[in-house]
């Protein structure tokens, strides 16, 4: 049975409609949720809990009857590190902190449990003010994971990805150049998704580092993959840190302005935290 069948199940036998159900449209709209139901759409791990206790359904009773435990724990998964991500552009880490009691009411092992517990507590970690001391254990804990890596993966060059700060310069280039020459040629536009991640972190990294004259191989392989809908935040935020330097490097204004035009562009479509960060750099470099 599926998490939609079942949800369907308890909706009939406690003789709900689905506006009731779902509390009306507050948890989740019942457009969505109709379709929730016929396995259409998937529900997020959040949601379910919600939805689960506002209607009075014991969470320990509602996963045990489920036959699809590998798809609850894919989806699970997959919503807490896509909420962690999100928060983490918006510089929301309360939202972060938010995850900790989710997972703990989750039904994943306790093994998969300890594996996301050391995902959100690196999240936060990575988003602490420069002011506060780092954690050292708990980075070397994440590089030892990324270090033992023999095969990087979608799943894994993601993880190296989100962590890349807590790596010198000249680690970050050697992983980044051994993804970079393996997927560059990749359709998979997750797969390009990341790679631009990358090339941009290198790029800032160099910045901060100055040592921004020796990275042409990472803006060469950005300028490679081109753009398309999904990956225009991205790009974007490539364009803008290559620009910064090709502005750093000749002094011509163009390139600068180039950068205050994507970081207005950015701000324009609600992406504020992170066009916050921009200006910062745009103030720095003037």
């Amino acid at each position: 049975m599926t998490i939609g069948e079942l949800l369907k199940k308890y909706r009939v036998s406690q003789g709900k409609k689905q506006a009731e159900f779902t509390k009306r449209g507050l948890i989740v709209s019942q457009s969505y949720y109709s379709k929730v139901e016929k396995n259409i759409n998937r529900i997020t791990a959040d949601s379910l809990i919600e939805l689960l206790n506002y209607n009075n359904i014991p969470l320990w009773k509602f996963f045990s009857q489920l036959n699809s435990t590998d798809e609850l724990k894919y989806q699970q998964i997959k919503d807490f590190n896509n909420t962690m991500v999100e928060a983490y552009y918006e510089n929301n880490i309360e939202e972060v902190k938010h995850l900790k009691p989710l997972l703990e009411a989750s039904n994943l092992s306790i093994k998969d449990k300890e594996e996301e517990q050391l995902i959100i507590d690196a999240w936060i970690e990575a988003m602490k003010p420069s002011s506060e001391a780092p954690n050292l254990k708990l980075r070397n804990k994440i590089k030892e994971k990324i270090f033992n890596i023999y095969d990087f993966n979608d799943t894994n060059v993601a993880l190296f990805c989100n962590f890349m700060q807590f790596y010198e310069l000249d680690s970050n280039i050697l992983i980044s150049k051994k993804i970079i020459e393996r997927y560059i040629n990749t359709k998979n536009t997750k797969m390009q998704v990341v790679l631009l991640a990358i090339i941009t972190n290198i790029l800032n990294f160099a910045l901060n580092d100055n040592k921004y004259q020796s990275i042409d191989y990472f803006m060469e392989n950005g300028e490679k993959i081109k753009n398309k809908p999904e990956l225009l935040f991205y790009k974007s935020a490539f364009c803008f840190f290559e620009n910064i330097i090709f502005y750093r490097r000749t002094n011509d204004i163009k390139y600068y302005e180039k950068c205050i035009k994507i970081k207005d562009f950015l701000v324009g479509v609600g992406i504020t935290e992170y066009g916050k960060l921009l200006n910062k750099f745009l103030v720095k470099y003037k």
